[in-house]
């Protein structure tokens, strides 16, 4: 009796876990059934607050994008700046003075370029001593045209540093300029085009490079008579009048190397800023003898300069040394002839 009332309670558990399984689905239905029939109004607070969940993180994510430097493409940020089509702003005084020192700077460079060029001198020098031949007339033909090259690249940064300060001086005196790069390119092509106009003797002939270079050759080659004005060394072109050739005329006088004061080679020179004769460095110091300035002892000059005006001359000293060389060679030769007659 007690098993056979065991057995049926375990079956009536059996059926009640059976029962409970069957019952699931219905009530899963039944709660889908639940949320079908959810009211109109309720699902309508669900739709709101999805949108307004949206509208939050779009406004985050724009002012996110506001952090960063980005674009915003909201209609309401009317301050926006067009930077496509934004325009140059006016230049200040302040700006025009930073124009000034650009062309400061283009002129300063011309300045440690220039005195370079001599080495172009020296070689047609060396050249030129070796004697003659077709090799010694080529190669100071070529050496002119390197030359006349370097002083083209001078009158180039001549033209910079003039178009700069010509931009500047508008700024100070009171006219807009907001068109800077566009004014400083095209004025420096006008510059340029003018120069490549101008004929070979407006370039090079009151070039004061180009005189030396052609003195240089000159005192080697024809020692005993002055040189020729540079006018000589070149061609008359189209555009050369006759009544601009006087001022355009350099040279025509032979290079003396004696001291104004000792009447001797040139020893250590040192050229006046003044007026721009030259004296050997001793000879001029003792010249001042306690006084600020001094009359200039070279013959027909009326100037005054000052121990400060007084600068070394290298160019000048190797310019003498050169002329020594070629004297104590002269005589070297005038000695062998004597001895072979």
């Amino acid at each position: 009796m007690s098993v056979a009332t065991s057995s049926r309670r375990k079956a009536s558990k059996r059926q009640a876990s059976s029962d409970i399984e069957d019952e699931r689905p219905s009530q899963s239905r039944a709660d889908e059934q639940v949320e079908d029939d959810e009211d109109e109004p309720q699902a309508r607070r669900r739709a709101t607050n999805g949108v307004k969940k949206e509208k939050k993180l779009d406004i985050s994510r724009k002012q996110n994008t506001r952090e960063v430097g980005e674009d915003d493409d909201d209609e309401d940020d009317d301050g926006r700046i067009d930077v496509e089509n934004f325009h140059d702003q006016p230049l200040s005084r302040a700006d025009a003075a930073k124009l000034q020192g650009l062309g400061r700077d283009w002129n300063n460079i011309a300045k440690h370029v220039r005195p370079n060029w001599r080495v172009v001198g020296d070689v047609a020098v060396a050249l030129a001593e070796v004697g003659e031949g077709e090799d010694v007339v080529n190669g100071l033909v070529e050496l002119d045209d390197i030359m006349k090259n370097l002083i083209d690249i001078g009158a180039e940064m001549d033209s910079h540093e003039k178009v700069l300060d010509e931009i500047a001086q508008k700024i100070l005196q009171g006219q807009e300029v907001d068109d800077t790069a566009d004014r400083y390119k095209e004025g420096v092509l006008v510059e340029l085009r003018d120069y490549r106009n101008k004929t070979t003797r407006q370039k090079y002939a009151k070039s004061e490079e180009y005189a030396s270079f052609k003195s240089a050759i000159w005192e080697v080659q024809q020692p005993d008579k002055g040189m020729p004005p540079i006018t000589d060394f070149i061609p008359k072109e189209d555009g050369d009048d006759s009544d601009d050739d006087d001022e355009l005329e350099m040279g025509g006088v032979n290079q003396n190397y004696n001291c104004p004061i000792t009447l001797t080679l040139l020893v250590k020179p040192v050229t006046s800023k003044v007026c721009n004769h030259s004296f050997s460095h001793d000879a001029i110091m003792q010249s001042f003898r306690g006084s600020p300035s001094v009359k200039c002892p070279a013959a027909g000059c009326t100037k005054k300069f000052a121990r400060t005006d007084l600068v070394p001359d290298k160019d000048l000293e190797k310019r003498v040394k050169a002329y020594e060389r070629r004297a104590r060679r002269a005589a070297e030769n005038s000695d062998a002839e004597e001895i072979i007659d």
